[in-house]
């Protein structure tokens, strides 16, 4: 915690972990810029008093209190859809205030439920590594400072100042995988499967799995090249002469930045994809194609799903899962499309031409203004009018600039 340089928001959620979280990091730095964060995902009738109950928690502690609301309804599985709505929320309260980082209740017994968790799905090692103490999700930074610490003696704590929290009811619900796993820890226990001994073996596979990254991004760093339309090219015999894990965690991270999809893609459809990078072909994953032939292997966003937006002057916003797209504050509205075949035009084989189709293309009143990977606009058109940023870590790929030729 120490080492994070600014204000760091506390999510609390009004439950033990984190109640005893924000009391913990308050003592402890009492000089610390720490705001709480409180989440309402408007399930429950009780969640506005659970909010309100944090709210007045801040209070007793000095300290502000931000409450965050979800819009929207549950999609597939509640408790996926939950997580991923609260990170998103907390990343836009990060950047509205200025938060270099956001702290979480997670304890050792958290740990150990998701390692069960993990190797219940049959999980690869990045995944068997379970949560990270230091980690960054929906761009924002998050560490977790309690993993080393078991519920029961933050409760203990609790009990002992006279300090109250709320228990969720869903977490005595075994229908949801994390608490059927939490009621298998008592006989897991008695065979020396202890949260303990899970959190350990976490942390080992944690370890080996930051190498096998480092590896990766070696490998990234090597032999794939980013083209001006936002496609991938590979180099073909520098990849296959990898290690199978290192090209597995590699195409996973080059999948995620060329199709921006926020889920990773299952080891079938990667273990796929590389043997047709080795042997020749083409297939799909992840909302992106792979094309092998014998020289080299490319990479990019498929047709298909890209759903344009509109900017106000001065708006940013997200297209597609890969860029963050900013209008300057005296330009007129614009449109962020797909740029569509019409591209193709302006492109050189070297640019992965398919990739063209996809890449965002900016539109006004009058019709299409620019392409702005590629530098290409209407005479009329400002040429700052629209900043686009990659969303994603593409300094992983080779030296940073794009392909203008082989």
């Amino acid at each position: 915690m120490d080492r994070i340089d600014g204000p760091i928001g506390l999510a609390v959620s009004g439950g033990s972990d984190s109640v005893a979280l924000a009391l913990l990091l308050t003592e402890a730095r009492p000089t610390r810029d720490f705001t709480l964060l409180t989440v309402d995902h408007g399930l429950r009738a009780e969640a506005a008093a659970e909010c309100a109950a944090v709210a007045a928690l801040a209070a007793r502690l000095g300290r502000p209190c931000i409450i965050l609301r979800v819009t929207g309804t549950p999609r597939g599985s509640v408790q996926a859809w939950a997580r991923e709505a609260r990170y998103g929320l907390f990343a836009e309260a990060a950047a509205a205030h200025g938060l270099a980082a956001v702290a979480t209740g997670h304890t050792m017994d958290d740990q150990a439920e998701t390692l069960l968790m993990r190797l219940a799905r049959g999980s690869g090692l990045r995944g068997l590594g379970a949560m990270r103490p230091d980690t960054r999700h929906h761009g924002v930074r998050i560490v977790r400072p309690l993993l080393s610490l078991r519920r029961e003696a933050l409760r203990q704590m609790l009990h002992a100042r006279g300090v109250t929290w709320t228990d969720d009811p869903s977490n005595a619900d075994p229908a949801y995988e994390r608490i059927a796993m939490r009621r298998l820890a008592a006989p897991l226990a008695t065979a020396g499967l202890t949260p303990e001994s899970l959190a350990a073996a976490a942390a080992h596979l944690a370890r080996a799995s930051a190498f096998v990254d480092g590896e990766a991004e070696a490998l990234l760093q090597r032999c794939v090249r980013t083209a001006r339309t936002g496609g991938l090219a590979v180099d073909r015999a520098l990849w296959c002469a990898a290690h199978e894990e290192v090209r597995l965690r590699a195409l996973a991270h080059a999948v995620a930045v060329t199709g921006g999809s926020a889920a990773p893609p299952a080891f079938a459809t990667l273990a796929e994809a590389d043997r047709v990078i080795a042997a020749g072909g083409t297939t799909t994953l992840g909302r992106v194609v792979v094309r092998s032939n014998a020289r080299a292997a490319q990479i990019w966003r498929e047709r298909r799903g890209i759903v344009p937006v509109t900017l106000a002057p001065g708006a940013t916003a997200e297209f597609d899962g890969r860029y963050r797209v900013t209008a300057a504050q005296d330009g007129a509205p614009v449109r962020v499309a797909a740029a569509g075949p019409a591209a193709r035009r302006w492109v050189c084989p070297a640019d992965i031409p398919a990739a063209a189709e996809t890449m965002p293309a900016l539109f006004d009143a009058s019709g299409l203004a620019a392409y702005p990977l590629i530098g290409v606009r209407r005479r009329d058109w400002p040429q700052l009018s629209v900043v686009v940023e990659p969303l994603r870590e593409a300094a992983r790929f080779g030296p940073l600039r794009y392909i203008t030729g082989q």
